[in-house]
């Protein structure tokens, strides 16, 4: 069953579906756009050897992160 096509609680259950928290689906996804050596975060500019590494890192371990800073 395609997972686009799915319109149900049951129907989700009864498919291959596994559930993944916002922590390792983020975690996945980064890890994929650094194989792929893409830029981790497109449009965030003048960060890349301070911010960058660090968020970086604290997805890549799962922490619990919050941002702090003027608008």
């Amino acid at each position: 069953m395609n997972i686009q096509n799915i319109k149900t609680l049951g129907e989700l259950k009864k498919s291959s579906y596994q559930h993944r928290s916002i922590k390792e689906e983020l975690r996945q996804n980064l890890i994929l756009k650094l194989k792929r050596k893409k830029n981790t975060f497109p449009g965030i500019l003048g960060y890349e050897d301070s911010v960058v590494p660090d968020v970086e890192r604290a997805l890549l371990s799962k922490h619990n992160i919050l941002f702090l800073g003027l608008r």
